[in-house]
C-alpha cells in the first residue's frame, strides 16, 4: 500500500473513531438522568475546544515543520476519548472524553496538510478532494456502524469500536514517513502570523463558515426534527443521514476530478450555494417524508463541493511554510459558523414555535454566500483580463519597436 493510500486510510479510522458513537451520545445520556442542559455542554465543549486549540496547532506545527507528531497525537487521544467513556459512561465521564476529543479534532489540520503538502497549486484541489472523501467515508463508516449496532450492543460497543480504530490508525501512521525540510531556520511567530493579511484566506474562511454553518443547522440537526414531525421512524432517521453522507463523500470525491476543476471554483461553487438555498426552502415544503431523501442528495451533493474548494482556495496562495498556520486561522473562522448558526436557528425555532424561519434564516446565508462567491470571481476574472490585455500590449509595442530599428 502506497503512503498516500495509508495516510488516507488512517483520515478514514480517525473520523470513524471521532464518530461511531455521536449519534447516540444525547439519548445514551439522557437515558442515564443527565440534564439536558448538561448534555449540551458535553456536546458543546467537543465544538469548543478546538476553537481555541486550531490555531496554536498551526503555529506550532509550522515551527517544527513537520505533520506527523500531531497526527499520531490526534490519533492516540481519539482513542484514549473512548477508553475514558468506557471507563465513567456517566456524564461527568463523557464531558472529560469530549474535552479529549475536541483536542484531538484539532489536529485535522495536520492530516490534511501533510497529504497536500507536495502538491503545488494546480494539484492542490485534487489532493484536498480526495483528503476530504476519506474524512467523510469515516464519517459515513461510523454512522452506518452505529444506525445497525447500537440497538442491540449499546453505547459500550460503539466506544469500544472508537478505542479499536484509533489505534489501529496510530500503528497505520507510526509507518507512514515524512520527509525532512531542509529549512535555514525555524520561522518566527510573527512571521507565520503574516498571513493574517491574505485577503484570500479570510474570504474563503468567510465562505467556510457560512457552508459549515448551515451544515450544522441543517442536516446535521434540525433537518432531523423536520423529519421527526413528519412521522419518520428511526430506521427512515438512520436512512436519511446516510443518505446525506454518502452523497456528501461523493460530492468531495467530485470535487478532484478533472472535469471539476476544469470547470473551475467559480461556477461550482456559486451553482452549489444556490442549492444549498434551495435545500432550505424545500425542506419546509414538502410533507413527505421519502421525498425527503432526494432533498438530502441536493445538500450532499453540493455541500462537499463548496468545503472542498474553499479549502483549496483559502490556501493556493500561502507559502508551504505557513500553510498550517493558515488552515488554523481558517479552520477556527469556520467553527464561528458551526456554532452560531445552530444557535440563531434554535433561537428562531422557539420564538416562531415552527421551523420555517429558522430554514430561510439559513437560506439567506445561503444567498449571501452565493453572491460574494459570484462577484469575487468575476472580479477575478476581470482582473485577469486586464492584466493579459496589459501584456499583450506591452509585447505588440516591444515589437513595433523591434521592426522599426
Amino acid at each position: 500500500m502506497s503512503q498516500t493510500a495509508r495516510l488516507l486510510v488512517v483520515v478514514g479510522l480517525f473520523w470513524f473513531a471521532q464518530y461511531v458513537y455521536i449519534p447516540y451520545t444525547t439519548p445514551f445520556l439522557l437515558a442515564q438522568k443527565v440534564s439536558a442542559d448538561f448534555v449540551g455542554l458535553v456536546v458543546g465543549f467537543y465544538g469548543a475546544v478546538p476553537f481555541f486549540t486550531r490555531l496554536p496547532v498551526g503555529i506550532f506545527s509550522d515551527k517544527i515543520g513537520k505533520f506527523k507528531p500531531m497526527i499520531l497525537l490526534g490519533c492516540a487521544t481519539a482513542a484514549l476519548a473512548s477508553v475514558v467513556r468506557l471507563y465513567a459512561p456517566t456524564g461527568e465521564g463523557f464531558l472529560v472524553a469530549n474535552i479529549i476529543s475536541g483536542f484531538s479534532a484539532s489536529m485535522w489540520m495536520c492530516f490534511i496538510l501533510l497529504h497536500t503538502k507536495t502538491l503545488n497549486k494546480d494539484n492542490l484541489q485534487r489532493g484536498m478532494g480526495y483528503v476530504m472523501s476519506a474524512c467523510n467515508a469515516g464519517i459515513l463508516s461510523g454512522f452506518i456502524a452505529s444506525a445497525t449496532l447500537y440497538q442491540q450492543f449499546g453505547m459500550m460497543l460503539m466506544c469500544a469500536l472508537s478505542v479499536g480504530a484509533g489505534f489501529l490508525a496510530l500503528c497505520i501512521a507510526l509507518t507512514i514517513h515524512e520527509k525532512d525540510e531542509h529549512r535555514l531556520h525555524s520561522p518566527k511567530i510573527s512571521e507565520l502570523l503574516h498571513v493574517v493579511v491574505n485577503k484570500r484566506l479570510w474570504f474563503f474562511a468567510f465562505i467556510g463558515m457560512i457552508q459549515q454553518g448551515i451544515l450544522m443547522g441543517t442536516a446535521m440537526s434540525f433537518s432531523n426534527e423536520v423529519a421527526h414531525s413528519l412521522g419518520a421512524v428511526p430506521w427512515q432517521l438512520g436512512l436519511i443521514t446516510i443518505t446525506f453522507s454518502a452523497s456528501y463523500v461523493a460530492s468531495c470525491y467530485i470535487s478532484s476530478t478533472t472535469l471539476a476543476i476544469r470547470i473551475g471554483p467559480g461556477i461550482l461553487m456559486t451553482a452549489s450555494q444556490l442549492c444549498m438555498a434551495l435545500y432550505c426552502v424545500l425542506m419546509v415544503s414538502i410533507d413527505n417524508v421519502y421525498a425527503l431523501i432526494p432533498v438530502q442528495i441536493l445538500m450532499g451533493s453540493t455541500g462537499g463541493l463548496v468545503f472542498s474548494w474553499c479549502s483549496a482556495e483559502a490556501l493556493s496562495q500561502i507559502e508551504s511554510y505557513r500553510r498550517s498556520t493558515a488552515l488554523g486561522i481558517f479552520q477556527t473562522v469556520f467553527a464561528v459558523g458551526m456554532t452560531f448558526v445552530p444557535i440563531v436557528a434554535g433561537l428562531l425555532f422557539d420564538m416562531t414555535g415552527t421551523l420555517d424561519w429558522a430554514f430561510y434564516f439559513q437560506a439567506l446565508l445561503a444567498v449571501v454566500g452565493m453572491v460574494a462567491t459570484a462577484c469575487y470571481y468575476v472580479r477575478r476574472r476581470h482582473v485577469r483580463l486586464r492584466e493579459a490585455q496589459a501584456r499583450a500590449k506591452v509585447q505588440q509595442q516591444a515589437r513595433s519597436r523591434s521592426s522599426a530599428s
